[in-house]
């Protein structure tokens, strides 16, 4: 009996092959790549979002814990005659901080928040404040139950705490209460065309987020305006 040696036969990939899982392998990295820089775009937007609801709990706090107002600005949102003052004193910022230094000698006259800088520059580098609306009148406090009136010192205030759009800041006080404010953000990516709420309720402090209008779902409609929203508020 003659035994003859067995040859395995290799089969090789062909050229159509290799070129086929190329191109499959650069298209699924293609994906990936796309839906993680468009993920990363919409984050900002949220993330920015996570901001101002941690700058709201701050302001809350400190005004609690120190027994001195907190005032929060947003020179965008601004209407009144002092919009490009405010601009000026602070170009590029989103928000601003202040806070009543001595309530009893200077009451009324706000300074800058040292505290919150931090806050005030991740807000801005991530969002822009398209407009501001009051909170309902159920859950928002009035002038006369929540802050006193303005001593005649009060005139020599900076810039920032003279007359202004009743839509344009919030207030937080020393006895835990604030301002409802509902702030509409839009994203700093043109990417991402977004817009999202954020709302604090100044008796409870509860914060709210929301998606006010994405194009991507036909459902979501945008907020009223500020001056709808006043218009409403005087009926």
């Amino acid at each position: 009996m003659i035994l003859r040696p067995t040859t395995s036969r290799v089969h090789g990939y062909t050229l159509v092959e290799l070129m086929l899982t190329v191109v499959l392998v650069v298209l699924m990295l293609g994906a990936v790549v796309y839906n993680f820089s468009s993920t990363g775009r919409n984050a900002r937007l949220d993330e920015g979002a996570t901001q101002v609801e941690a700058l709201f709990r701050f302001a809350r706090a400190h005004a609690a814990s120190t027994g001195k107002q907190v005032r929060i600005l947003f020179p965008e949102a601004e209407t009144g005659d002092n919009a490009e003052s405010l601009q000026a004193e602070a170009p590029g910022a989103t928000v601003r901080v202040t806070f009543e230094m001595d309530p009893v000698g200077a009451p009324g006259v706000f300074q800058e928040l040292p505290e919150a800088a931090l806050y005030v520059q991740n807000i801005s580098d991530l969002v822009s404040i398209q407009q501001v609306q009051p909170g309902d009148e159920s859950t928002n406090l009035t002038a006369d139950t929540t802050a006193p009136a303005p001593e005649p010192a009060a005139a020599a205030a900076p810039v920032d705490e003279t007359a202004r759009s009743p839509f344009s800041s919030v207030t937080f006080y020393p006895d835990g209460t604030g301002d409802s404010v509902s702030v509409v953000l839009t994203s700093r990516t043109e990417e991402d065309a977004r817009r999202m709420s954020v709302r604090v309720v100044g008796l409870t402090g509860s914060i709210r987020r929301q998606v006010v209008n994405d194009p991507s779902d036909p459902e979501t409609t945008p907020p009223a305006s500020a001056t709808e929203a006043a218009a409403e508020g005087a009926k």
